[in-house]
């Protein structure tokens, strides 16, 4: 199977104290092939410097670099657009640019299976796995 992967689920998954650390780490049991993009892994390690984990963000970005399961897609100028163009049809539903460029990759790669735990990838019309 194969899923993208969204910034609340790694972050879920690398700070104990998340909410989300229990649902993120039994998922991440699952076997899955993961794709996620680098405006995620941008994000990610943003929230987690905004934490002050600093550490944890340099380590995960230097594993997820080397992760031969995780494709990282870097977005063109093609999906910058579309991912512009669905800002405008999701952004008042609280959506936002990196979650709508998620939702134009996705597309782009047929993908219908997220893990997040984000709702507006719901309400875009993918499959939340938590």
């Amino acid at each position: 199977m194969t899923v993208f992967i969204d910034s609340g689920y790694y972050v879920a998954f690398l700070v104990p104290r998340d909410q989300w650390f229990q649902k993120a780490e039994k998922a991440g049991r699952e076997e899955f092939r993961g794709v996620t993009s680098s405006l995620v892994v941008n994000e990610t390690v943003s929230l987690l410097q905004a934490r002050g984990l600093l550490s944890t963000a340099l380590a995960w970005l230097q594993g997820i670099r080397e992760d031969p399961n995780t494709q990282v897609v870097y977005a063109d100028a093609a999906i910058q657009a579309e991912a512009w163009d669905l800002f405008h049809r999701w952004g008042s539903a609280g959506a936002n640019p990196v979650d709508c460029a998620s939702f134009a990759i996705m597309r782009r790669l047929n993908l219908k299976k997220a893990f997040t735990f984000d709702q507006h990838f719901r309400a875009a019309g993918f499959e939340i796995l938590r």
